[in-house]
């Protein structure tokens, strides 16, 4: 049966469809919303593309579809479909056009290395990639957007040259513009653990706007998370059951929404990262951030995998794996591979696995025992999440006294 029809019968009938028939009903919807360039289904890397090099990955668009009661799974669709038609609008040349539009985004810094590696395999290793953008903590980042009535625009390139003014001064633009259009809706989602009830595109944005994090009905200093591009949870400080629901609903949003990120935060004197006092929340707040930094070294791999078969490039590069606990019990701790005599790209991984094939023999390293062989062995590549480059492999007396250690 054609991808079409499964898609039609899938939809019609509230079933979840495949990921091949989610793409055919993506197209379809596309089209019927004007999109005007031609889309081709990559199937092998479940992308959409057109125009010269643009892509749309269908990953998060499919995991949202499916998570979606019935009732809301048209709205999910279309949701990502207007994303979509929102990457062929120009922005204004003149910056009064521009200014009432102006909004700030806080997205996962994967998005942008997602970006720098697609580019990489279509316009080479010579063309340029510069982002606008600023840190916010050491996962996100923030970058300058256009409010339009049906969809966001993402400036990566940052104010337009003829707007004549800084990335700083546009993001200030920005998020005024964003407080302005903020009211103080916060819902209550478990005891103590407040939710923001905006649902406009914003959500985890507002993180940007500390004054509004303080006025949330919380008792002493607000601690939040964002999750998803569309949850901003917050809580207090002091409330200990709240930080362990918060960790909880930011577990369940990551399965439907795009990720950001697992970590708590808190204005004091600036942003800073916030560590839950109590021992078992800091764990399974520990384990989350594990599974978010596994989705990002998978997708990073998989697009470097891609790029080194392209250039026809002998290079391993290293799974993220995670052992422990699958159902946020236990412990959990990641590790990764490193063979003797094989170039590798290698995660930061809390363990590392040592393997000498002549020998057969194996060590187990903890990564605080790897680290002081940056520059010598390991070389620290330009990407996110960080890997290294292996320039060789521990001589036979740093793999005894790497032996030494474990016993």
């Amino acid at each position: 049966m054609p991808l079409l029809k499964m898609g039609f019968f899938d939809a019609l009938f509230g079933r979840k469809p495949s990921p091949d028939a989610f793409a055919s009903l993506f197209i379809e919807a596309a089209k019927r919303r004007g999109f005007g360039a031609a889309l081709r289904y990559n199937a092998d890397e479940y992308r959409l593309e057109y125009g010269d090099n643009a892509v749309f990955n269908l990953h998060h668009a499919y995991r949202a579809y499916c998570g979606s009661d019935k009732a809301l799974r048209d709205e999910s669709l279309q949701g990502f479909v207007v994303t979509l038609c929102s990457s062929q609008q120009a922005a204004p040349e003149h910056l009064s056009d521009a200014r009432a539009k102006l909004r700030p985004l806080i997205r996962g810094r994967s998005m942008l290395e997602d970006v720098r590696l697609h580019q990489l395999r279509t316009a080479g290793r010579d063309a340029a990639f510069s982002p606008a953008w600023h840190a916010f903590g050491e996962d996100c980042a923030v970058l300058l957007a256009l409010d339009y009535p049906e969809f966001t625009s993402t400036l990566m390139s940052g104010p337009a040259q003829s707007w004549n003014i800084t990335l700083d001064d546009a993001l200030a633009i920005a998020r005024d513009n964003l407080r302005d259009m903020t009211s103080d809706t916060f819902v209550e989602v478990a005891r103590g653990v407040y939710r923001g009830d905006w649902r406009d595109g914003y959500d985890a944005s507002r993180a940007l706007l500390p004054d509004l994090l303080h006025r949330a009905p919380v008792h002493g200093c607000p601690v939040f998370m964002i999750p998803t591009r569309d949850v901003l949870l917050v809580t207090s400080n002091k409330d200990d059951g709240g930080l362990a629901a918060m960790v909880d609903a930011s577990r369940e949003a990551a399965k439907t929404g795009r990720p950001v990120s697992p970590f708590m935060y808190c204005y004091d004197e600036g942003l800073r990262r916030f560590t839950p006092p109590q021992r078992e929340v800091a764990r399974r707040l520990a384990q989350l951030a594990l599974r978010y930094r596994k989705d990002d070294y998978d997708t990073q791999k998989a697009a470097l995998d891609r790029l080194h078969t392209q250039e026809g490039r002998d290079v391993f590069v290293a799974n993220y794996l995670l052992y422990g606990s699958k159902d946020e019990t236990g412990e959990m701790f990641s590790a990764a591979t490193w063979t003797a005599g094989v170039e590798t790209l290698l995660p930061e991984a809390e363990r590392i696995v040592l393997v000498w094939p002549e020998s057969g023999e194996t060590r187990i390293v903890p990564w605080q025992q790897i680290a002081p062989l940056m520059g010598s062995l390991l070389e620290a590549e330009p990407m996110y999440p960080v890997r290294y480059r292996t320039c060789g492999f521990p001589d036979a007396g740093q793999f005894a006294s790497f032996a030494r250690s474990e016993a």
